[in-house]
């Protein structure tokens, strides 16, 4: 009987140590999670930032505020057609001083981020705001012009094109 005990006391230890083995071996992965966790928290952080916006609040570039103004001031009058979308790039190359290629994917983001939009008028504001924060005046008169042409190039400008030039005038301080 003596023996069994024992026996069964020396089981009874091994089992104890094997339990605490798979505890601490627990433990130990879960401090590298939390660890994990912790590394990746500022990029966590700056993904909810950006999470949080929509449409026109996600755009940083001050050429793609200024393609989507540019771009805006042409939908106001509906539908916008090709030769209108190659004269907006060409001005863009012309004021930014960059190569056609990415004139054309700025125009692409512009139409994208003013797609969610059902009224570019609604956005001419938020979109100025932004710019005027990022640029001087003598580059928000430069752009001035090219809305002002691009309102021209329409066959029949509209009260909205006219509407929507006063407002980018006045949120820039150009009045």
């Amino acid at each position: 009987m003596g023996m069994l005990l024992a026996i069964l006391g020396v089981l009874g230890g091994v089992g104890m140590l094997i339990w605490r083995i798979q505890q601490a071996g627990r433990a130990a992965r879960e401090i590298a999670d939390a660890a994990e966790g912790l590394a990746n928290l500022p990029r966590k952080m700056r993904f909810k930032q950006k999470a949080g916006k929509q449409g026109v609040d996600v755009i940083d570039d001050p050429r793609e505020l200024a393609a989507a103004l540019l771009y805006g001031a042409a939908k106001c009058a509906g539908e916008v057609s090709a030769a209108q979308k190659a004269a907006i790039e060409a001005d863009m190359v012309r004021l930014f001083e960059i190569d056609e290629a990415f004139a054309h994917a700025l125009l692409a983001r512009a139409i994208w981020h003013l797609s969610v939009l059902k009224d570019p008028i609604n956005a001419v504001n938020k979109l100025t705001d932004k710019l005027a924060q990022s640029v001087d005046k003598a580059a928000l008169a430069d752009l001035c012009g090219l809305i002002a042409a691009a309102v021209e190039r329409c066959p029949d400008p509209t009260p909205d094109q006219t509407l929507y030039l006063d407002k980018f005038k006045r949120r820039s301080g150009l009045v």
